[in-house]
């Protein structure tokens, strides 16, 4: 027989999961606060860096096991039924509050999926689900995850049927992912959590010079989400490569953030860093914004730290785009919102959820530009990605798409 469109037991435990997933997400996005609160008192914690990363580096060496996989255990999970360890859920919380506590540059989006993918895997074997079943359940964990801790239920949906196979969506997953993305947000929300919110002031005249900054515009955001993509990957590398003792490599790493920091006061870098995102759409974003948020956050996660991609991905965006359509003479706020959603798209290669979350988070007046800004801007950045487990089913070429 073929598969239910759905099923009552997938989407009943997919819905108790959602729930518990919103729980998490307050108290994790709360936790994040603190750490903020706590940097703003003591703002020479960053000097701790190098032992948080020694310590990072040795628990996740010692017993985590795959956990250091990260998000790619939890695609691995859902394409191919990889078992996820149990402690992976408890061993990013932990270690991605203490890397926001000690100053490292990183978001909250890939501790909050992992959280969620561990969570529903383990459920999901628990309970016995195999295949389609289980997949299903581990999809709407991404997207309970991914809507609470942005406040985004109807991107995060997409998100979770997007994410796992670049140029498929999991349709069969559909139902499960809206109504577990919906119901953390309400949980999330529920318990008072407010998220940020911005808006575009106008929409630039359509004409020739406007045209064509957007289209080089679209294409530089495209070219941010590559090189970022890349910076994380050959960071990594080059510790792995130099370096023989992983403590020596997560410890020199973390300290050559912390000097960074240090030498040319990059303190209002650390952490999640949305002011980047207030002052671009306030039209105040610097030039030299989005660079330095770029070096730390690849610096950071090369190091070995523990955290998410997505938060810094929307600061550098929306600062650069800022900056870039204020100095060419157009709304900054129209410009920010296009980079806020194509270095997204460009870097993690879900077009789909990008221009779903541009429409669900500054409206549908800019959705045409959200399309067309998102898809320059996936393509140019080709078949790099920040998440090596993606499944590639098609080719990212210039000027097409062709099947492998």
């Amino acid at each position: 027989m073929k598969n239910k469109f759905v099923d009552f037991k997938v989407l009943a435990t997919s819905l108790c999961c959602s729930v518990a997933m919103g729980l998490i997400s307050f108290a994790f996005l709360k936790c994040l606060e603190y750490a903020a609160d706590f940097r703003s008192f003591f703002p020479l914690c960053y000097m701790f860096l190098p032992v948080a990363g020694i310590v990072t580096a040795f628990v996740y060496k010692r017993i985590g096991g795959k956990s250091s996989m990260g998000n790619n255990i939890i695609i691995e999970s859902a394409n191919d039924g990889e078992k996820v360890p149990k402690r992976l859920a408890s061993l990013t919380f932990i270690f991605t509050c203490i890397t926001h506590l000690f100053g490292g540059s990183v978001g909250r989006e890939g501790t909050a999926v992992q959280i969620g993918g561990s969570l529903t895997s383990n459920v999901a074997d628990y309970l016995g689900f195999k295949n389609n079943d289980r997949s299903t359940i581990v999809l709407s964990g991404i997207s309970s995850a991914f809507g609470s801790v942005f406040g985004t239920p109807f991107a995060g949906a997409f998100f979770g049927m997007e994410v796992c196979c670049v140029g498929r969506l999991s349709a069969g997953a559909v139902i499960p992912c809206f109504a577990c993305s919906y119901l953390a947000n309400f949980v999330t929300q529920l318990l008072g959590f407010k998220h940020e919110r911005y808006a575009i002031s106008s929409i630039p005249d359509f004409d020739a010079r406007f045209l064509f900054v957007f289209l080089i515009a679209a294409v530089c955001l495209g070219l941010i989400g590559k090189l970022f993509a890349l910076g994380i990957k050959y960071v990594k590398l080059a510790y792995s490569k130099i370096f023989k003792n992983y403590l020596l490599a997560a410890a020199v790493g973390a300290a050559i953030v912390s000097l960074l920091i240090f030498a040319l006061g990059l303190n209002d870098f650390e952490g999640l860093s949305t002011w980047m995102q207030d002052t671009a759409f306030k039209g105040d974003a610097k030039w030299y914004d989005m660079p330095a948020k770029y070096l730390l956050t690849v610096l950071t996660l090369g190091a070995g730290f523990q955290g998410g991609e997505v938060t810094p991905m929307f600061d550098m965006g929306a600062s650069f785009g800022s900056w870039f359509g204020g100095s060419c003479g157009f709304d900054p706020t129209f410009f920010a919102a296009i980079g806020f959603v194509c270095v997204f798209a460009a870097a993690i290669n879900t077009p789909i959820t990008a221009i779903v979350l541009g429409i669900e988070v500054f409206g549908a007046s800019a959705a045409p530009y959200f399309v067309l800004a998102v898809l320059i801007s996936f393509i140019v950045s080709g078949n790099t990605t920040i998440y090596p487990s993606q499944k590639f089913l098609t080719d990212k070429k210039l000027f097409g798409f062709k099947k492998k």
